[in-house]
């Protein structure tokens, strides 16, 4: 009951919110103050769901890896790493396909426009990712990984030393790396993992430690569902300040193609190929999983934020569709942190989407470097609001295309970005849930084996005070005779 009222004050709180964006817009005078006055409300929201999203990823790491021995904790690597590497092919599949037969943003015949140099620049600037990736995975300071991650960005210098945005035929590309504010998602998982497994090598003298995590990891859940009372307040802020911020409607028709094909690309993902798959391999109604996990869903939508949702994700698996505890909070904060099936299928669908308005035709070799950027440049993405368009500056820059065109996706990202996200946590959560039915005997046995080593048996206690008992060759027992110690 309660968890219904919650969902109905939410759906309350977005159509009211939509509502007051537009009476606004028709009737009061829009100023700088007022706007910023009702964009409060809604960051409130999110920060405060952000502010204990990194502790609880971190904490359900270290508590799932301790709850589990050795061997299970590489079992659960090998299943996960699959799990995502299987779920991401799945969508840049999905995402190229329908790009290049819809072809959303073909105006005119297509022209066979090809730079050999674009291409040398390609490669490069992948690999320059890719090393941004590495580095990640080894943070210079475990706690500066809460706060900061190593980035290379692109400057382009013109002759006269002045740093220009688009490059010229004149200018010079240059690569400055540095550390920006912005969480290390990967490194935190990472050595969350590491030390997890080392706290389980450590045995005994680790239990207070591994007592406290799971103590820490509980509060912060607690805490969390009290702020979820402020989630209503929060969307209705939310949705008037989205209605408020789009500038030019006209120009957002222009994109309503590009924008039908990514919606196609998300609805065929999360309700045509997941519930699919997961009938295959598990034989179950997908339709009663999906109204288990619809709050985590609404709440994915509603507030675009993969990092914020974690927590409402992880109370529906765990109370409603009853996913083994110790398998949830170690699975599911990793898949949220690495695992952005959505926003892939979106920066494929974009970047293509920009190829086409601007009559490129893309050979196979751009093509892969499409998809790879895709995926290396939304793994580990802070699940954060309003990041589509940073990210496919990032995936065209990468593959020598136009990125000053990303600013045409503008119009529609705060609309797609929210279903971006809910194909994001909905992966994530299907995923764990699979894991945990195809897993469910191996979670019981082990379970049931760390239940009896701490309970010894009977034949072990009474084999443990054998020795207590009198020896009648030294000690007379209560039940001698003579009651004296016999001469020998």
């Amino acid at each position: 009951m309660t968890e219904s009222l919650l969902q109905a004050f939410c759906m309350l709180g977005v159509a009211l919110g939509i509502g007051a964006g537009f009476l606004l817009r028709a009737l009061v005078p829009l100023t700088q103050l007022l706007k910023e006055w009702i964009e409060v409300p809604g960051k409130m929201l999110l920060q405060m769901l952000q502010m204990f999203g990194l502790p609880l990823i971190v904490t359900s790491v270290l508590a799932g890896v301790t709850g589990l021995n050795t061997r299970m904790s590489r079992k659960t690597a090998i299943i996960t790493g699959s799990f995502i590497c299987g779920s991401t092919l799945m969508v840049i599949i999905l995402g190229m396909f329908l790009a290049l037969t819809i072809k959303p943003g073909v105006t005119k015949n297509e022209e066979d426009l090809r730079n050999t140099d674009s291409k040398e620049e390609s490669t490069f600037i992948l690999h320059v990712i890719m090393q941004d990736l590495i580095r990640n995975m080894v943070p210079e300071n475990f706690f500066q990984a809460f706060f900061e991650q190593y980035k290379t960005e692109i400057v382009y210098l013109s002759k006269d030393q002045i740093v220009i945005p688009m490059p010229q035929n004149d200018s010079e590309m240059l690569l400055v790396g540095s550390y920006i504010p912005e969480a290390n998602i990967i490194g935190l998982i990472i050595w969350s993992f590491t030390i997890g497994i080392l706290l389980i090598r450590v045995g005994d003298n680790a239990k207070s430690t591994l007592k406290l995590i799971q103590i820490i990891n509980e509060s912060v859940k607690i805490i969390v569902v009290w702020f979820l009372w402020y989630l209503p307040i929060g969307v209705f802020f939310l949705i008037t300040d989205s209605v408020l911020v789009v500038e030019d409607w006209g120009d957002a028709f222009k994109l309503v193609k590009f924008a039908g094909v990514v919606c196609m690309a998300h609805g065929c993902y999360a309700f045509i190929i997941l519930p699919t798959f997961f009938f295959l391999l598990v034989r179950r109604n997908p339709i009663h999983i999906y109204r288990k996990i619809s709050k985590a869903m609404m709440t994915a939508f509603i507030i675009s934020s993969s990092t914020a949702t974690l927590p409402i994700a992880l109370q529906c698996c765990e109370e409603n569709v009853k996913v083994n505890k110790k398998l949830l909070r170690l699975i599911l904060p990793i898949t949220v942190g690495i695992n952005m099936n959505g926003t892939t299928l979106y920066e494929v669908i974009a970047s293509i989407f920009i190829t086409q308005i601007n009559d490129i035709k893309l050979d196979i070799s751009q093509i892969i470097a499409i998809c790879l950027c895709s995926a290396f440049v939304t793994f580990g993405t802070a699940g954060v609001p309003a990041k589509g368009a940073v990210t496919t500056i990032m995936v065209l820059t990468s593959v020598g295309l136009p990125a000053k065109d990303a600013v045409h996706l503008v119009v529609f990202e705060w609309l797609l970005d929210h279903f971006t996200t809910m194909v994001n946590i909905l992966t994530n959560m299907m995923g764990v849930i699979v894991i945990h039915f195809l897993w469910e005997a191996d979670m019981l046995a082990l379970e049931e084996r760390q239940r009896t080593d701490k309970v010894r048996s009977n034949n072990d206690l009474e084999l443990d005070l054998t020795c207590l008992e009198p020896d009648d060759d030294l000690i007379p027992s209560a039940s001698s005779p003579s009651g004296s110690i016999s001469p020998k």
